[in-house]
């Protein structure tokens, strides 16, 4: 009897460590699944308000040009409306409908109007506004979680555990919001193309420039891997290609440069979207310019991070420092050449904490 019940001990602590064991591979597969869904269902969401945002902005380009368009608008007709039916008639995606605005604009900027473009019988009356076409061209992701039915038992005893229990709504629950809009049909507003100046025109008229700009940053970079060798920066001719990447970037961007004065002037009004575009330039050339610096070993040679300081205040009337506790982002997310605020100050970013340059206070 004893070597009986020392046989059935033996094999309940056997079977006892075998669930142990299948409990503890079980919660880590669970766990793996929860993980990759929540994670997956995360970048989706991103996306997805990534999406809006740009199609909001690319509707509101749109709809600038609707008093340009030389008809008469039917009464009712709102704005959001003649932005959907220009956009559906591009193609309804957001690469097409920024590349009408890119095409209305070079065509407005040699012809004045639009006029002639747009037939009037095909406008639409819906009396929308923008919030209804952004829900209607851009779609809630699904939080649907698609695990294949052989992949969510567990492990070993709990091998008929649906291990995807609770996840699905936890990501129902994290991802909650207003329920999907109910979609509608959008008519397309079709333009009369062979009246438009040709924007590839305008385009290659600018690729001189957007030659000239890879050959700034190229030089820049070259500077700054001979001030490495050398154990000193010039910071006068560093300074001298800082400006060239600047003045090729905003000819580039088709603003007009006067640089007679050795440095680059040119009007721009604030809240254009030529001022965005130059915003635009003078933080790729900061992050060029850091990046480069650290790519050449040249960031920490004497008096390489005195010029970048001095870049960087020069930048400052077109780059923003970001506020990490407003925009919600973390240190690991910082990106080299950007500007952030800290408690320490404005800090430009080189890649940690250690090597990044305080701007100002």
């Amino acid at each position: 009897m004893s070597i009986l019940r020392g046989f059935v001990t033996g094999v309940a602590k056997s079977l006892d460590e075998r669930l142990q064991d299948d409990m503890r591979r079980t919660a880590d597969r669970s766990e793996r699944v929860r993980e990759y869904h929540v994670t997956r269902g995360t970048r989706k969401q991103e996306r997805f308000e990534e999406d809006q945002k740009e199609l909001q902005e690319t509707l509101f380009n749109l709809a600038s040009f609707m008093d340009k368009s030389g008809v008469e608008i039917p009464e009712g007709m709102t704005k959001a409306d003649f932005a959907a039916q220009l956009y559906s008639g591009a193609g309804g995606t957001l690469s097409s409908g920024k590349q009408l605005v890119e095409d209305l604009r070079v065509h407005i900027a040699k012809a004045g109007d639009i006029k002639g473009l747009i037939n009037q019988a095909n406008l639409v009356t819906q009396g929308k506004g923008f919030g209804d076409y952004i829900n209607n061209f851009v779609r809630k992701p699904s939080t649907l979680i698609k695990v294949p039915k052989n992949l969510r038992g567990g492990v070993g005893f709990l091998k008929d555990v649906d291990i995807t229990k609770g996840t699905q709504a936890e990501m129902d629950a994290m991802f909650a919001g207003d329920p999907q809009a109910e979609k509608f049909d959008v008519k397309g507003l079709s333009l009369d193309r062979s009246k438009m100046v040709d924007a590839k025109e305008y385009k290659l008229g600018l690729e001189k420039e957007t030659i000239g700009l890879k050959q700034a940053k190229a030089n820049l970079k070259k500077t700054l891997a001979e001030n490495a060798m050398l154990g000193s920066i010039d910071i006068t001719q560093v300074n001298k290609d800082f400006k060239t990447v600047i003045t090729q970037g905003v000819q580039a961007a088709g603003v007009a440069v006067d640089t007679s004065s050795g440095v680059p002037v040119f009007d721009v009004k604030t809240g254009t979207e030529k001022f965005k575009e130059v915003q635009k330039v003078y933080k790729d050339a900061l992050r060029n310019v850091v990046e480069n610096s650290i790519d050449t070993n040249s960031l920490n040679v004497p008096g390489m991070k005195s010029t970048l300081k001095s870049l960087a205040l020069s930048s400052q009337g077109y780059v923003m420092p970001i506020d990490p506790q407003k925009s919600g982002i973390k240190m690991s997310q910082y990106k080299i050449g950007q500007m952030y605020k800290t408690k320490s100050g404005i800090m430009l970013w080189t890649g940690n904490l250690n090597t990044s340059i305080k701007v100002r206070d």
